[in-house]
């Protein structure tokens, strides 16, 4: 009996060592199957791009296959509540931005995921700032006369954004506060309306990514007054920044950044966040987008989740000025 009670409780052990086991040989074997990248916003359009660079430059580093996944709607918030709910082993990753990671909160009353509760971040990905552009019938050359023009003549100039709630549209409003709320507000269908609005003089100003007024502004279709951040872009060498141009409080970028659901066991996230980092070290990567001004930067996770804790009040206080909702 005693023989019988020692076998059994040795067959026991076995199976719990290789329970244990079983989940540790999977994350040092990390990746062994395709991992899928979801994108919240449709192809084509800026996050889709540095998706599927970023896949690619994953595949060349370390043979990793990476699918990327479009899954569009409100405002990038449908497919970024997927991935929240998605299993966290490392194989559900997303690109998220400012707008899903850090407004989404402010702007939805029924906001399905909590940023900071239902994520595990691994890294920033890249930011890019936003430029002011104006038809070239528009007489101030720089944004100071802009602003000037604009509180001089309330609602005499208007702005356009990527839509209601846009990284673009909030940022005109911290541009707006300087006017106290002169510049009426036209909200577009993405970005390249904006920009066709601006060169037909549908518009007077508008508020983009560079790389989306990019070829407009090459061949003097609109003229750029300023770009938000703290510094100039190589893709724009002669446009000032805002603080530049004696005008604060315009820091804003639209960022990205990688995160998976949360749970990610500390084993994979040692393993990827390191592999996500090597794949934007790509040089080639890095100066095709910097043309297109983008700046690559990749991040410790502990630095992407400060980033995201100080970016959601920020953004909270320019929706409550605006006052939008979205829901």
């Amino acid at each position: 009996m005693t023989m019988w009670i020692n076998r059994k409780l040795g067959l026991l052990a076995g199976a719990l060592a290789l329970a244990v086991a079983a989940p540790a040989a999977a994350q040092q074997a990390y990746p062994d199957k395709p991992i899928r990248l979801v994108t919240p916003f449709p192809a084509g359009g800026a996050a889709d791009t540095l998706a599927r660079a970023l896949a690619k430059s994953l595949n060349e580093a370390y043979g990793a296959t990476v699918v990327v996944e479009n899954r569009a709607g409100a405002g990038g918030t449908i497919g970024t509540a997927t991935v929240s709910k998605a299993a966290p082993d490392g194989y559900t990753l997303l690109l998220g931005n400012v707008s899903t990671l850090a407004t989404a909160p402010s702007l939805y009353t029924k906001l399905s995921y909590d940023p900071l509760k239902d994520f595990t971040p691994l890294t920033l990905v890249g930011r890019s700032p936003l430029v002011f552009a104006v038809n070239p019938s528009v007489k101030a050359t720089n944004l100071r006369e802009l602003i000037d023009a604009a509180a001089a003549q309330p609602g005499s100039l208007d702005y356009g954004s990527s839509g209601a709630g846009s990284i673009t549209h909030l940022t005109g409003e911290l541009l707006n506060v300087n006017t106290k709320g002169a510049m009426v507000h036209v909200p577009y269908k993405g970005s390249p309306p904006v920009v066709m609005a601006m060169v037909s003089g549908e518009l007077d100003m508008g508020v983009t990514q560079v790389a989306e007024m990019l070829q407009q502004y090459r061949a003097k279709q609109v003229r750029a007054l300023a770009i938000t951040g703290n510094q100039r872009l190589s893709a724009v060498p002669d446009v000032p920044t805002a603080a530049e141009s004696g005008v604060s409080g315009l820091d804003a970028t639209t960022w990205y950044a990688v995160v998976a659901p949360q749970g990610l066991p500390q084993a994979v996230v040692d393993k990827l966040q390191p592999m996500l980092v090597k794949a934007l070290d790509n040089p080639d990567m890095k100066k095709r987008f910097a043309e297109e001004g983008l700046i690559l930067e990749s991040s410790t996770p502990q630095a992407l989740a400060e980033l995201m804790r100080s970016e959601i009040p920020k953004w909270a206080e320019v929706v409550k000025r605006a006052g939008v909702k979205l829901d």
